[in-house]
């Protein structure tokens, strides 16, 4: 099932499917020269997926998403005689989609590639939408580009062999795409809590199609992330501080990032403080630990953060249930308002 074939505007378009086989994307490299870039994990566990493949096989973690990384790719694209009709597929979780969209960008100047995204967080968030890049020192994401890649193939069936821990991550983001979307889906989370927690498949469906859709508009509407895009940031800007600094999934420092970031929204006086409640209530069902104490060390990151632009901010702050709201904020405010 094609969940939607989408145009982004003067670039290229994405075919995603959702409840397909991953083994699907052999249909659409047709006989085109392939590369596959995975991680020592993946490949242990799905042996006949790499088979007769040329593989190029990177150790797992967000530690080795680093431009070292990327030049050992290069290394053994090179080595294996691709050259721009070379379809680069990568096949993992965000940290693969990220770094393997980042090396078919600059390779050659740009090389087609595809994803089979392997994680709830790449299938939801991270393969979706044309982003890639590596993190630079202490700072994520720090380096990369916008471009999309020719399609994404999501299969839930291999969720089954996610550790628990990166399952969790992934419903991170499905909780921020309830938060910034509409009520009804926050609802449908709230209501279906057990059954997402023991991944019911036709409920683990209907939330991977829900969330493609959501970040599909988006990414129409704003390609280049100048505007509207913004909004997926939710929860991200604390959330990427408390991910560094407590060495934590991606999905569940977004979860808590949400929390502080509502705390932030009724500090400024932009939300009710019920909201706070509200959302600490929909949170704790999937993420019990969700609480967290922004320390110095998480603000020394914030300054840094790469989507400032002088001492302003772009700040997401939410109003409601599916009522995010774009502000241009002195960073000061945002401090101070986390300090209170």
């Amino acid at each position: 099932m094609i969940v939607k074939n989408y145009k982004i505007k003067n670039s290229s378009s994405t075919d995603i499917y959702i409840s397909q086989d991953y083994n699907y994307y052999l249909e659409l490299i047709g006989e085109r020269d392939l590369i596959i870039i995975t991680d020592n994990i993946l490949y242990n566990l799905y042996p006949e997926a790499f088979k007769n493949k040329k593989c190029i096989v990177i150790n797992h973690g967000e530690e080795n998403k680093t431009l070292k990384t990327v030049e050992k790719i290069i290394e053994n694209l090179i080595a294996f005689g691709a050259d721009r009709n070379t379809l680069i597929l990568g096949f993992g979780g965000g940290m693969i989609c990220d770094i393997t969209g980042f090396v078919a960008g600059v390779f050659m100047r740009g090389a087609s590639f595809g994803f089979v995204a392997t994680t709830l967080l790449a299938q939801v968030d991270a393969a979706i939408g044309g982003k890639n890049g590596v993190n630079f020192k202490n700072f994520k994401n720090y380096i990369g580009s916008i471009i999309q890649p020719e399609f994404v193939v999501c299969d839930a069936n291999l969720l089954k062999t996610l550790p628990k821990l990166d399952y969790i991550s992934g419903l991170g983001e499905v909780i921020k795409y309830a938060f910034i979307s509409d009520l009804s889906f926050f609802e449908y989370l709230d209501e279906n809590s057990n059954e997402i927690l023991n991944q019911n498949p036709d409920i683990l469906n209907y939330i991977l199609k829900k969330c493609v859709e959501i970040k599909a508009k988006i990414v129409e509407e704003d390609s280049n992330d100048f505007g509207l895009r913004h909004i997926l940031n939710f929860g991200h800007t604390i959330g990427h501080s408390i991910e560094i600094m407590e060495n934590i999934p991606h999905g569940i420092a977004v979860a808590k990032g949400i929390i502080e970031e509502i705390k932030i929204s009724v500090k400024l006086e932009y939300a009710d403080k019920s909201l706070i409640e509200i959302a600490e209530k929909l949170i704790s069902k999937f993420i019990p630990d969700y609480k967290c104490e922004i320390r110095q060390e998480h603000i020394d990151l914030l300054v840094k953060d790469k989507k400032k632009s002088g001492n302003m901010l772009n700040f997401v702050f939410l109003t409601n249930i599916g009522q995010p709201l774009i502000v241009k904020t002195d960073f000061q405010d945002i401090i101070k308002a986390i300090k209170s």
